[in-house]
């Protein structure tokens, strides 16, 4: 479930700065609980964010080759 907070129109760039950050902060030392739960919630969201841009980017990767064998025939 991606966290509501996270905004899906996000460039994958973005997201991807944006989870690491999240990665970095939760790698840190002293993160009280509830803050680590909340920033793990935050990072599935950019995640989610990032596996449906690159999803979207190799569909249309494979409609355009598909495209380009078509005219090669």
């Amino acid at each position: 479930m991606a966290n509501d907070n996270v905004n899906a129109e996000l460039g994958f760039e973005e997201a991807m700065e944006r989870l690491e950050a999240v990665s970095e902060r939760l790698s840190g030392e002293g993160v009280p609980l509830d803050e680590a739960i909340s920033l793990y919630e935050e990072g599935v969201g950019y995640y989610e964010v990032c596996r449906k841009k690159l999803e979207d980017a190799s569909r249309r990767i494979k409609v355009i080759e598909e495209g380009a064998a078509s005219d090669e025939e």
